[in-house]
């Protein structure tokens, strides 16, 4: 369940003397209104090379302070009992976010998001509707940004066979850390569990850790480390990815 259900990465964001638009990793990034983004993985693979995940992400700012997006993700999975089949298209999302408050470095904003999950062994099936609803709070400065983060999530299946739905929460801290006009640092660490029946396989505490090199305010490269740290590498291998990042 976990692979296939948490909702929740980092959303680009910028810091203190950047502007709002500079695509960089910041927890707060918007895009500017009439602009766009595209954040792209195209690798993520756990530390037992069984799993390999391509995803991308396009938003737009319809102003300054609400942007919309669309991602989607695909993967190849080597194991045993691959959960969407070998070679799948695992999801589609959209979703919304909404900038409450900015002043004086202290920002609240909240964001929505609905994901259609896929099983692809044997054709394309939805297996599940996914709905999250979230908020952030923190403060950002010249050289670093701390946000806290609240999220609750609701799956439901779509199969004739198979009836359950389930609520979970996450909780926890995300953020930034500018080492100059080039190089910044972006780290997250999630604590995720259920409320309502069994959402998870069981309670997990994320950790990443990411370092992204900055070409300009438009454009940038990034590689990242995740991990349970609650689960052993068996049960819960570390995730290395890549991603590029820019803004137009």
């Amino acid at each position: 369940m976990k692979n296939m259900f948490v909702i929740g990465a980092l959303v680009l964001g910028s810091g203190g003397a950047w502007a709002e638009s500079v695509i960089n990793g910041n927890p707060f990034y918007h895009p500017g209104a009439g602009d766009f983004y595209n954040v792209f993985t195209p690798i993520e693979f756990n530390t037992k090379f069984e799993r390999f995940v391509m995803r991308d992400e396009f938003g737009y700012g319809i102003t300054d302070n609400v942007s919309i997006m669309l991602s989607t993700s695909g993967s190849y999975d080597s194991g045993d009992e691959p959960e969407f089949g070998k070679w799948a298209w695992n999801d589609l999302e959209i979703g919304v976010d909404w900038s409450l408050y900015h002043q004086d470095g202290i920002i609240a904003e909240v964001y929505g998001r609905g994901k259609q999950l896929y099983d692809t062994k044997d054709g394309l099936e939805t297996i599940a509707y996914n709905w999250t609803v979230g908020a952030r709070v923190g403060r950002m400065t010249d050289k670093w940004t701390v946000a806290g983060v609240v999220q609750v999530d609701y799956i439901k299946d779509d199969l004739a066979h198979y009836n359950h739905d389930a609520w979970a929460m996450s909780v926890g801290l995300q953020g930034q850390y500018l080492i100059d006009s080039d190089w910044n640092i972006i780290a997250g660490l999630m604590f995720d569990y259920d409320l309502f029946d069994k959402y998870y396989d069981e309670e997990q505490l994320d950790f990443k850790l990411g370092l992204n090199y900055n070409f300009d305010n438009s454009k940038y490269l990034g590689v990242y480390l995740s991990k349970d740290v609650i689960r052993s590498f068996d049960d819960a291998p570390m995730y290395v990815g890549v991603n590029f990042g820019l803004g137009f």
